[in-house]
């Protein structure tokens, strides 16, 4: 077996132990990527922020943790932005410095009457800054900008600067809803409204690793505020999910387009949490830019790696598309990747019962369109010991009830995985077996992405995708693509392997 599964491209700290993305930004002509930390183990510790920089999204430098825990408390999750202006008062007057808005924990123990010791968590917002993304210092000693609020999940600060209202607003997980709280020095902070009661996915735990912003409706003038929400457990195929809602926004009040009861699911896989975009990417850039953990709670603390545990899915641009029951937020891979891989094969296949990949390196990206009969059932058997796969069928689409429309037909995907590893709680939830139908026909085409441990599908240009973690007993990357009876009609198939310049 495969036993270090250490990513050729993927995002993963030298060692220790990784979850959540912190802080995304852009600045002096690198991506900075922080993250949830704790560099002495495999399993969560007391929290970091991690630091790694990047030119290209790809290829990723580690630099010394930003943040370290200490009187003040852990550095749990939040965000950075650029303060351009020096608002804060925090700089030199004519050089911007960069922010960085975190959740101080503190985990006291109180002794009960009866003589009985209770931990007492607080989570409050705090603040740290930089002139120069590298040295950073904690904001009067890490006290926080909001105090606790009584609820002892009250975390995961997400700030954004409001160009209509010209203010800042920070984004807040407050146990089962999200808070909203606006300032014009990034210092002083009021709670102006909140979100989230009797909408979307709940469960026991709180939500998670809000992000806000705006995106283009692709095809139209016209444009969607998009609120992303982590939930921890009891997503649509178990465990951890990341779902959004698609709505308007005015600077103080989010207000939600669709029924409190929707739930959107940003991606369908097992792996996909605590989404968050980066910050003040260039103007010419112009795109929301997302990196994602890799991984899920049931299962994260006893993944079969070696020397670091976790990784983060490839950097994926969003984008806002008018699908057959509503607006939906699809990904696509950054187009970074392109440089980082060549081309194998392109050919045209059709009218044939089964393909067979094969690649002698653990990275390899597909892609192909294909034609799918009514009665038709095609599979993507991925690895030799089938440790994933992927099978496709028309489906029956319950259409959104406020179009009032009739069902329809649709494309259901199941998503089988298998493996066994001597441990409980990794054996009991790893393995799966599920089904979700989507709002798309039955031509399509898929795009894969498999590196060592993972392996990432994107159906129809993104408009949907499913992450999962993949951790076959051997080490050949290999591609089954079959159908259950007829002709096999794919065309446009094109198959990749990592340039040499990008190999470890």
């Amino acid at each position: 077996m495969t036993k270090a599964y250490r990513p050729s491209l993927h995002m993963t700290p030298d060692q220790g132990w990784m979850n959540d993305p912190n802080g995304l930004v852009y600045f002096n002509g690198y991506f900075h990527q922080f993250y949830q930390y704790y560099p002495h183990d495999t399993v969560w510790g007391p929290m970091h922020w991690g630091h790694k920089i990047s030119q290209d999204l790809i290829h990723w430098q580690e630099l010394e943790p930003a943040l370290y825990p200490d009187e003040s408390g852990m550095c749990f999750s939040g965000s950075a932005i650029v303060d351009w202006e020096n608002t804060s008062g925090l700089f030199e007057t004519d050089k911007p410095g960069l922010l960085a808005f975190y959740t101080s924990f503190i985990q006291p123990k109180v002794v009960l009457a009866d003589g009985r010791e209770i931990e007492d968590p607080i989570q409050q917002q705090s603040l740290a800054y930089s002139q120069d993304g590298l040295v950073w210092h904690k904001y009067q000693d890490g006290a926080p900008i909001i105090p606790a609020r009584g609820n002892p999940d009250f975390r995961d600060p997400k700030v954004i600067w409001h160009q209509a209202s010209q203010a800042w607003v920070m984004v807040v997980s407050c146990g089962q809803h999200i808070e909203f709280y606006r300032s014009t020095n990034l210092l002083d902070w009021q709670l102006v409204s909140e979100f989230g009661y009797r909408h979307g996915a709940h469960s026991k735990g709180p939500w998670e690793c809000p992000d806000l912003f705006e995106l283009p409706i692709e095809g139209s003038d016209d444009s969607r505020w998009i609120l992303v929400v982590g939930i921890g457990e009891g997503a649509h195929c178990g465990g951890a999910g990341t779902q959004y809602f698609v709505g308007q926004f005015d600077g103080t009040t989010f207000i939600n387009q669709n029924h409190p009861e929707d739930v959107l699911w940003l991606d369908f896989g097992r792996d996909y949490y605590a989404t968050q975009s980066f910050s003040d990417v260039p103007a010419e850039d112009d795109r929301r830019i997302v990196s994602t953990w890799m991984s899920n709670h049931q299962y994260s603390l006893e993944l079969p790696t070696e020397a670091f545990r976790s990784a983060m899915a490839m950097p994926r641009e969003l984008f806002l598309f008018e699908s057959e029951v509503g607006l939906r937020v699809g990904q696509r891979f950054v187009g970074e990747l392109d440089t980082a891989l060549t081309i194998d094969t392109s050919e045209q296949l059709e009218q044939e019962q089964a393909i067979s990949l094969y690649s002698s390196q653990s990275v390899a990206k597909l892609s192909f369109s294909v034609a799918l009969e009514s009665e038709q059932q095609l599979r993507l058997n991925l690895f030799d010991d089938n440790a994933l796969s992927f099978v496709f069928s028309v489906s029956s689409l319950e259409q959104n009830q406020n179009k009032n429309q009739n069902q329809g037909q649709g494309l259901q995907v199941r998503s089988i995985r298998r493996g066994q590893f001597g441990s409980d709680r990794l054996d009991t939830h790893y393995p799966h077996d599920y089904s979700v139908n989507l709002p798309t026909s039955a031509e399509f085409n898929v795009e894969l992405l498999i590196d060592n441990g993972s392996v990432e599908l994107l159906n129809n240009g993104g408009e949907f995708s499913f992450t999962n973690l993949a951790f076959p007993s051997q080490t050949n990357t290999s591609c089954v693509i079959s159908v259950d009876h007829g002709a096999l009609n794919i065309s446009q198939l094109q198959q990749f392997s990592l340039a040499k310049e990008c190999r470890k």
